[in-house]
């Protein structure tokens, strides 16, 4: 066989893995890091309708602060890179989520996170659509059009 036969084979061997990989979910030096339909307090997902945007934030929090409640009207994914974190809805639930975690935070539900022991670093994706905010306060002129359950 020649060194280009040899190549062609070798290329025909890489792809035929590729399509494994894309048909079976199977990939090749990938970890899956997080695979739902629900957000961690098993609420349901949906996607806004219009123009899909989508946007990341890196999210500091230190000991001691006090973020507000917030929701979300889109799905909301994050990574937690360093410390851990309390999230707590407005109902009480509470979940703890710990550096190397990926959760997918829950869906118009007032909710809001704390640093528990040290300073926490999230990497933060919103699956939404353009003109639609990522975050909601309670009281804000957003919270007319993009209610979230509990108290506004």
């Amino acid at each position: 066989m020649t060194p280009e036969g040899s190549h062609l084979k070798l290329r025909s061997i890489i792809s035929a893995l590729s399509l494994f990989g894309l048909a079976t979910g199977i990939v090749y030096g990938a970890d899956l890091l997080l695979e739902t339909q629900t957000s961690w307090d098993g609420g349901s997902l949906a996607y806004p309708t219009g123009k899909a945007q989508v946007t990341s934030v890196m999210l500091h929090i230190e000991p001691g602060d006090e973020p507000p409640f917030h929701c979300h009207p889109v799905p909301t994914m994050g990574y937690v890179l360093r410390g851990a974190l309390e999230v707590e809805t407005e109902r009480g639930d509470t979940q703890r989520i710990e550096a190397g975690s990926a959760v997918v935070e829950v869906m118009n539900t007032l909710h809001r996170g704390r640093a528990v022991g040290g300073p926490v670093d999230i990497v933060v994706f919103y699956a939404g659509a353009e003109g639609v905010p990522t975050a909601v306060l309670p009281g804000s002129d957003d919270a007319a059009t993009w209610p979230c359950g509990g108290t506004e």
